[in-house]
């Protein structure tokens, strides 16, 4: 029977990390496995910081090929344990992270390490995706509609933001995690995130590039386990808007 259990009763601890280049990882061994009978779940609802974005020019032309499109709404994002082996990347199926409206799509992506990620154009002008972060420094070049370039492979923990050097509004994040256990929230936090094998785990959940607050919970085989994290607040308040992460 799956059991449904309140955060008051498995929380085991907590703690706040902010980031100023990395997201933080705990020495750990590689996590267990969980088959599907001793495999559990943690869903539940975590803070979603409001963000400025830059400002695009009204449109690069005329509608619809050149209008510029909103940009998504903010999301937050969480992931559970680490310590796991980095995935092949020859095995792996691409994750595409497009450029579309004169944005990326999605703006905030979480990957497990050795993930190729692919950048495809669907506007009808140029654009050139680059990344300076020292977790994964790369430069695309400029590119056109239709044209994609060759996978970029994730093989390293941490952050790494993405930038268009012909459209400087162009914001993303991409989160390279040593867990397969992650998700990104929906627009009001929600989340959920299956498979997870039995254990004490830290659960850390990125609000902003600069700020990641850890918790600690405690998951049995077949649990299904609820978490209310929605006034969670970082020690250093809500400022969430000045931070370059890895």
């Amino acid at each position: 029977m799956i059991h449904v259990m309140r955060l008051a009763a498995c929380v085991v601890g907590a703690s706040v990390v902010l980031l100023s280049g990395a997201v933080a990882q705990e020495p750990a061994p590689a996590p267990a496995t969980a088959t599907k009978a001793t495999a559990a779940r943690l869903s539940g609802r975590v803070p979603v910081l409001s963000r400025k974005t830059p400002a695009a020019i009204k449109d690069y032309g005329p509608p619809p090929a050149f209008k510029v499109e909103p940009p998504e709404a903010p999301a937050s994002a969480v992931w559970v344990g680490s310590g796991a082996p980095a995935l092949d990347p020859a095995k792996t199926e691409p994750i595409r992270i497009e450029q579309r409206g004169f944005q990326f799509r999605p703006a905030l992506a979480v990957v497990q390490v050795g993930t190729p990620i692919v950048f495809p154009n669907q506007d009808s002008l140029y654009h050139s995706v680059f990344s300076y972060s020292p977790t994964k420094r790369f430069d695309l070049g400029r590119f056109r509609k239709g044209e994609e370039p060759d996978p970029v492979v994730m093989d390293k923990p941490g952050a790494v933001q993405l930038f268009c050097e012909v459209h400087e509004h162009m914001r993303a994040n991409l989160l390279v995690v040593d867990t397969p256990w992650h998700a990104v929230t929906d627009g009001d936090g929600r989340f959920s995130i299956d498979g997870i094998a039995p254990g004490t785990h830290v659960v850390r959940v990125w609000l902003s590039p600069k700020q990641t607050v850890e918790r600690t919970v405690e998951l049995k085989a077949g649990q299904s386990l609820e978490v209310d994290w929605s006034d969670l607040v970082p020690a250093a308040g809500k400022d969430a808007g000045k931070d370059a992460a890895k």
